[in-house]
Parts: C-alpha cells; sequence; structure tokens
C-alpha cells in the first residue's frame, strides 16, 4: 500500500505516525508550507500534538501533485468543509486511487456523506470510512485503541485492516459504509449538546440522560438512512458518543461547554485551534430526519441554539418536556 495523508492537522498527523509505526512509508500533505519546515526540521507538529516525534519513514510535501502521484490510497484527513475543494483539485481520471475518508461530519447543504462527495468525484473509485472512538494524541502516543473501517468494497477494507491494525490499534472491518459514517458525524452534534448541559451547570443525571436519548437518535437516523442498528452499538457508534461527549479533549464538547456558559459561537469557533464538526453537520440534521420520516430533537435544539439564539436553558427545558410516551 502506498500511502499519501492529505491533511496535516492532529488527526492526519497521527496517522500518519501510526502508518509508520505499522510499516508503511506514508507521505504526509498539507497546505501550509511554514508548518511543514517545521516538521521536516524538528520532527514534531509546531502546534498538535505536543511531544509526539514524527518517524523519519514519514515523508512531507506541500506538492499536491507529488502526494498524488507517489500513492495508490489517498486517506482523506481535512476537514469536511475543505472535503469538496481537495476532492477537486485531487480529481483523476479515470480514477485509480482508492480514498479512505477520516472526516465525521455531512455537508451542512446537501447533508450528503462524505464517501458520496467522493464517489460524485471519482466515479467508481474504492472508498472507505475510518472512525470510532479515536482522539488524535491517543493514537499518535500509542495507546491501545480501537476503531472501524467500512466499506462497499469488501476487499479494500480488508486491506485497510490488514496493513493498518498493530498490537495497539485494532481496526474491524464492516460493510455498513452508511451507517458509520451517520454514525461519525451525529455524535458529534450530540457531543455540542453534552456540552452544553454541562456549561449550564447541570450534573451526571442530565448527562446521562441526553446521551441516552442521542443514542436513541442517532439510532433512529442510521436506520432511516439504511444503516444497521448493530453498527449504532458498536464502537463507531456508541464508542466514538461516549468519548466524545465525555473526553475533555472533544472540540464539539468543547464548544458546547463554551455555549452552555453564555458565549456566542462565532466567539467560540474563532478561538478553536481545529475545527468542530458538529457546528456545521448540525444543520443538515433536520432536513435529514424530515427525509427519512424521524425525529430529532436534539439535534434541532442545537440549530436553535447556535443559529437562531434560543437560550440554552430554554432549548433544554423544551426538550424535558416533550409530550411523554414509551421509551
Amino acid at each position: 500500500m502506498r500511502l499519501s495523508i492529505l491533511g496535516a492537522g492532529s488527526w492526519g498527523t497521527a496517522l500518519a505516525v501510526h502508518a509508520a509505526r505499522a510499516g508503511l512509508e506514508p507521505v504526509l500533505w498539507g497546505r501550509d508550507a511554514a508548518t511543514l519546515e517545521a516538521i521536516a526540521r524538528d520532527r514534531r507538529h509546531p502546534r498538535r500534538l505536543p511531544g509526539i516525534s514524527l518517524p523519519e519513514q514519514v515523508h512531507l510535501t506541500g506538492d499536491l501533485a507529488k502526494a498524488l502521484a507517489q500513492a495508490d490510497t489517498l486517506v482523506l484527513a481535512v476537514p469536511c468543509a475543505s472535503m469538496r475543494a481537495l476532492l477537486d483539485d485531487a480529481r483523476t481520471s479515470p480514477p485509480r486511487h482508492r480514498f479512505l475518508s477520516t472526516a465525521k461530519g455531512l455537508d451542512p447543504e446537501t447533508g450528503q456523506r462524505m464517501s458520496e462527495l467522493i464517489a460524485e468525484s471519482s466515479p467508481g473509485a474504492a472508498v472507505a470510512a475510518l472512525s470510532g472512538p479515536t482522539f488524535a494524541e491517543g493514537v499518535a502516543r500509542g495507546d491501545p485503541s480501537a476503531a472501524v473501517v467500512a466499506a462497499d468494497h469488501g476487499a479494500f477494507a480488508l486491506e485497510v485492516q490488514y496493513r493498518f491494525s498493530t498490537a495497539a490499534f485494532r481496526l474491524y472491518t464492516s460493510e455498513d459504509l452508511v451507517g458509520v459514517e451517520l454514525c461519525g458525524a451525529l455524535k458529534n452534534v450530540v457531543a455540542i449538546a453534552a456540552g452544553i448541559v454541562s456549561g449550564l451547570g447541570f450534573g451526571h443525571n442530565t448527562l446521562a440522560a441526553l446521551v441516552t436519548r442521542g443514542l436513541a437518535e442517532i439510532e433512529r437516523l442510521v436506520r432511516g438512512g439504511g444503516g444497521r442498528a448493530q453498527t449504532v452499538h458498536g464502537l463507531a457508534g456508541v464508542g466514538d458518543l461516549l468519548l466524545t461527549c465525555t473526553g475533555q479533549q472533544s472540540r464539539n464538547r468543547r464548544v458546547g461547554e463554551e455555549i452552555g456558559r453564555g458565549r456566542k459561537l462565532s466567539e467560540v469557533l474563532l478561538e478553536m485551534p481545529e475545527v468542530a464538526e458538529g457546528a456545521r453537520t448540525c444543520l443538515a440534521v433536520p432536513t435529514l430526519a424530515a427525509r427519512f420520516g424521524v425525529e430529532a430533537p436534539i439535534a434541532e435544539a442545537v440549530v436553535r441554539v447556535l443559529y437562531e439564539d434560543v437560550p440554552p436553558r430554554e432549548a433544554i427545558e423544551r426538550l424535558m418536556t416533550r409530550a411523554l410516551k414509551a421509551e
């Protein structure tokens, strides 16, 4: 497997470190020349993953054409908002690359998953998605971790599993590409809600109730989109949901906490070192829910708080006073 990782943020850098440990020689591509120069000089990212050294097997380039030419497999580690432009820049015809998406979000305007954007850009190419409860720092450090790789092309998922798995990083395969991608995107929205209730000062009772009902909301949306309930109860679903809703490194939870404390979304996002995908993905969820014929009250509450100036406490009260029904 000749691998180029497109995106030199925390996650792309962590995956490059891990891939080198797994015996690969990845090319790490980024747009910021100063960052790449610093990594090449110090073998460390100047702003992300403090204390993590990049192995010599990680090759660096700011030339996208070079990164494309040296790879048969492209790992897409850029924010969802940058995905379409990157795919346009990386388009090859006829398609000869396989694509492994690591982005956890939806296009806010169309509701498309990242694999759908890839399929539009490179029809016929093999596409997989990597997801699960994995903070970048833990993977880069070599903490025991587990994740899921899903693909419609089973052979590609198996190859990724074989080449990426190590004693410290266990990969499971799945054929449920829809479910894995939706879980990865939707858990970020629930994590913002979890942060909001924590920022408001509510305790573990409220958080546990919110996360549990959030899991049910994710399952409705996944099944509505043609995914499997089994996926929701695995690493890509409940595993990632627990990590993102409770972990102190969670960017989406942090956004919610600051909103719960009374700050404006624009202020919070300006201070974020990297993208909190749930802040954009939430905009697509009500449309998806209507398309699938299911309810998504938590996502709708997040949209109202973030974009419609509904006070966070009022949004929580609306959720708690919905009509009583069986679980």
